[in-house]
């Protein structure tokens, strides 16, 4: 996403470039698809924001056209943090280029970056980057000299050479070196009897009743978990198996040498199973709660929806239709909440909850409202999620109260963003008319109400502007 108004906007909005230090990183933009098919690579361009946090925003990207890309979705006015990508951070600040320094993107992912500075006279206005996955490194031959962490496991361990780890191990000098592993460790000969078992494994089958040391035991007899076949091709076997009241995990492995046919290690797994079956009995608890919550506010709100039809009063039912939705709102959350079974809510969720709520209660056959919603998703504490369920509500209260007041259409846009690691901006924006912004800390319950959410609940801040062609309200706040 290189469009040149999309860079000036953002450079102007997040940086103090000048106009010729813009022109300059327009000029570099070009260059992007070319550096992405030429590295088959991720390449960006990232300019330091005006906000004293060492932070940069990326405001030019390309992908390569014949290798796939590491992002799902653009990252085009995102930050890049000095923490996550700290080649970008060395680039900006000390003007010096990088070569492969490990990074962590927007999306999470573990990425190498090489990183040039970009100069305007003897200023760094910005970094070229190119960025590969730890996969695509891994494969390439120009990259096998560095050293970089091999991040995939494989369950089929090779027990080649490993008599030698096992002549220490059954070294009675050296026992203490198998008994201070904490896993229960057990060896199995050719014949299929017990070799080895370490002071785990003897504890382990004395918990569940054995009343003889396993050692020497023929191994079909003392087993908890199937074993591989000599004939079978799979090489490790791992399984949690249940007995009594004890949980394990099994890892059996099929040795190929003169003197092993098995290595087997044990877990005991049972106080996680145990807290797993309590987090179950609490999500039922949590279930019922919030299914309850929601069921009284919704027998709220249709209290209030008959005392509004039998009212004459068309201020009295406009306000008593406001209250309705703002109880709508509060019951959306602990819906959601029921329906996933979880503590948090996804903001998403919440809009369009919101979104639906709003259509239905407003929308008439005079009126045609539309409300586009779109933008990243993020998890919310329960709190956090009821505060945006309200404050969207009544932003959309005011735009159809006063901002298309005497109009047959209005448009509502809500989008969500990340901007830094660990804050989310929510922008809510309507084609109103527009009004005098300085009311908005003077008075008015809708007001009123979303400044208090919006510092108390969310730990945020919010920005208005507005004007002839409509009202942007900018809320930014920590979603962790």
């Amino acid at each position: 996403m290189n469009n040149i108004k999309t860079i000036e906007k953002l450079c102007k909005e997040y940086t103090d470039l000048s106009q010729a230090e813009i022109q300059e990183i327009k000029i570099a933009t070009k260059s992007l698809p070319a550096m992405a098919n030429l590295f088959n690579a991720d390449a960006f361009i990232d300019c330091p924001m005006n906000d004293g946090s060492g932070d940069a925003i990326v405001v030019s990207e390309a992908r390569p056209v014949d290798h796939p890309s590491s992002y799902k979705r653009t990252v085009v006015g995102l930050v890049a943090t000095k923490e996550n990508e700290p080649a970008v951070y060395r680039g900006l600040n000390l003007g010096v280029p990088t070569k492969f320094m490990k990074a962590m993107t927007q999306e999470h992912m573990t990425v190498i970056q090489t990183v040039e500075p970009i100069y305007h006279k003897d200023r760094v206005i910005g970094v070229f980057i190119i960025e590969q996955s730890i996969q695509s490194v891994q494969s390439s031959k120009q990259f096998h000299s560095l050293d970089v962490e091999d991040e995939a496991e494989s369950d089929e361990e090779s027990f080649s050479g490993f008599s030698d780890v096992k002549n220490i191990l059954m070294n009675a000098d050296q026992g203490h070196v198998a008994d201070s592993i904490e896993e229960g460790l057990i060896f199995v000969n050719q014949d299929r009897r017990v070799v080895f078992r370490n002071r785990s494994a003897q504890t382990i089958y004395k918990r569940l009743g054995f009343l003889s040391d396993i050692l020497g035991k023929d191994y079909k007899d003392v087993c908890i978990a199937k074993p591989p076949k000599k004939d079978e091709d799979t090489v490790t076997i791992k399984q949690d198996v249940k007995l009594g009241e004890f949980y394990f995990t099994v890892k059996t492995s099929r040795v190929d040498t003169e003197d092993l046919s098995l290595v087997v290690t044990i877990s005991d797994i049972t106080t996680s199973k145990l807290q797993e079956r309590e987090l179950v009995l609490k999500s039922v608890a949590f279930h019922e709660m919030h299914h309850r919550v929601k069921n009284n506010l919704q027998t709220i709100a249709a209290l209030l929806r008959l005392q509004r039809n039998n009212m004459e009063s068309e201020d009295g039912k406009k306000a008593l239709t406001d209250t309705i939705t703002r109880i709508l709102s509060i019951a959306a959350t602990h819906q959601i909440m029921m329906e996933t079974d979880v503590e948090s809510i996804q903001l998403l969720d919440i809009v369009a909850v919101v979104r639906e709520n709003i259509l239905s209660y407003y929308a008439n056959e005079d009126f045609h409202l539309e409300i586009e919603c779109h933008g990243g998703d993020f998890s919310l504490s329960s709190e956090k999620a009821s505060a945006i369920a309200l404050i969207l509500n009544e932003l959309s209260q005011n735009s159809i109260k006063y901002a298309f007041k005497d109009r047959k259409s209005g448009k509502i846009t809500v989008m969500t963003m990340q901007r830094r690691a660990h804050d989310v901006e929510l922008i809510y924006i309507d084609d109103g008319i527009g009004f005098d912004v300085s009311r908005t800390k003077g008075g008015g319950m809708g007001w009123t109400i979303i400044r208090s959410l919006v510092s108390e609940k969310l730990e945020g801040h919010i920005a208005i502007k507005s004007g002839i062609e409509g009202t942007k309200v900018r809320i930014v706040f920590p979603f962790e």
